[in-house]
């Protein structure tokens, strides 16, 4: 309803809108034109997405606010069906189009160059101009290379640097793993959510009832899975050795719970000279970690000899025994499982653990959040539903489950490029049958 002159019921002028739009649009003109002038960029650029060090923490606290606020705001500007292309196309195809350049040693390529048109990319890499260019166009659009249009050529940017295939990092096995065979189970996703199906997203695309890492051990996937799970380990160790307070156990065993390859493991151990470890998994885990550690040319032979052998141990920490010790550490194991079993996990650890002042569960495992910030520990949810009927938890959830198991949540620790938290749990009274 309008008045005579001109403005709304509400008594605010039908311009507001436009007006407030206006300034925002200026505003953002001149944030953009502040963040691209070279002496910041070249800041920001070595203080968050300089590879070879950890962002720096108020920066990087400072620019997770300022992107969960703009995409708030580009939440509320964009039109609907936009936002509802990229979920049923542009997705996928960006995907896809990542696995392509990455297949195709496109950032190999381009490190070091001052910059190749579309046309020598293509012969460098051998695939057609005229097939590459939209894939190229498509990725600079989503920040992934940097696109110079008065020369029409690219060069790597941070981000396309990560995925090179001699980067330490090593994220292009992730790519090589999560956007083809778990790109594939997402398919099954609709059919999961059937209140009859028990079968998981995963079991549905690949028909079978095999626990999806058994399907992938029988189809050869497992080496795969294996190089991308030691890869991320590699790439989040700085920030899960930095952020964390490992000082505190000083010459203490721990006991890396679920601990597989042993990477985590070996890089507590070499940063941490007078720690001792230990790893427990199931047998056949067992059998290809030990030589890790034990064999002259193993990968980890270098801390070795603060590993006993009688310390890499054969076992189930859901039903089996734990051997008792003051310092325990789980890394994405809990979020495989729904919430009974977590519990009897926590309650098997809290009955084992040794009582004393540095005795401790320390949990490296999301936290689940909202925001575009925390759209990692979300893609996380949805991906363990997925393929292992797992979930990852919020904070709330997190001390919820400390309680039913006898543990107290002391603190969560943000870790630097990484996508896990570590989650402090110390011995607290357990909890009576009835509670």
């Amino acid at each position: 309803m309008s008045n005579s002159n001109g403005g709304s019921a509400s008594g605010k002028p039908h311009g507001s809108a436009l007006e407030t739009l206006e300034t925002i649009v200026g505003d953002l003109s001149r944030l953009v034109s502040s963040l691209k002038e070279p002496s910041l960029h070249a800041e920001l650029v070595s203080k968050l997405h300089d590879a070879k060090i950890l962002p720096d923490k108020k920066i990087e606290s400072l620019a997770g606010e300022a992107v969960d606020l703009l995409d708030e705001a580009k939440q509320i500007l964009q039109p609907s069906q936009l936002v509802l292309a990229d979920h049923f196309m542009g997705y996928y195809l960006s995907t896809q189009s990542l696995v392509a350049a990455v297949a195709f040693k496109i950032p190999d390529i381009l490190h070091n160059s001052p910059g190749l048109t579309v046309l020598e990319l293509a012969r460098e890499a051998g695939v057609r101009e005229d097939r590459l260019r939209p894939v190229m166009r498509l990725l600079h659009n989503k920040g992934i290379f940097t696109y110079d249009a008065s020369r029409d050529s690219y060069t790597n940017n941070p981000r396309s640097e990560l995925v090179r295939t001699d980067h330490w990092t090593q994220w292009h096995t992730w790519v090589d793993l999560y956007a083809t065979e778990f790109y594939d189970m997402a398919r099954g996703i609709p059919a999961s959510l059937r209140c009859d199906e028990n079968r998981t997203a995963g079991q549905i695309t690949y028909d079978t009832d095999d626990t999806i890492f058994s399907y992938f051990e029988k189809q050869g996937w497992i080496p795969r899975v294996h190089r991308a799970f030691n890869a991320s380990q590699g790439a989040q160790a700085p920030g899960i050795l930095m952020d964390y307070p490992w000082h505190e156990i000083g010459d203490k065993t721990v006991l890396d719970l679920g601990g597989g390859g042993g990477a985590l493991m070996a890089s507590l151990l070499r940063a941490h000279p007078i720690m001792r470890g230990g790893i427990l998994d199931v047998a056949a885990v067992m059998e290809h970690t030990r030589p890790f550690f034990h064999s002259p040319n193993g990968q980890f032979a270098d801390v070795g000899d603060r590993i006993a052998p009688i310390d890499l141990i054969d076992g189930d920490f859901l039903d089996g025994f734990i051997p008792p010790q003051e310092v325990y550490v789980m890394k994405w194991c809990l979020h495989n499982w729904l919430d009974p079993e977590a519990v009897r996990i926590l309650r098997n650890i809290r009955d084992s653990i040794v009582p004393g002042d540095k005795s401790r569960l320390v949990v490296l495992d999301a936290v689940l959040r909202d925001g575009a910030m925390g759209r990692l520990t979300q893609y996380g949810d949805v991906q363990m539903l997925m393929s292992v009927k797992g979930r990852e938890r919020t904070v709330e959830e997190w001390e919820a489950l400390a309680r039913a198991s006898g543990w107290e949540v002391r603190k969560i620790y943000s870790l630097r490029n990484a996508w896990v938290d570590a989650i402090e749990m110390r011995p607290a009274a357990l909890p009576t049958e009835s509670s």
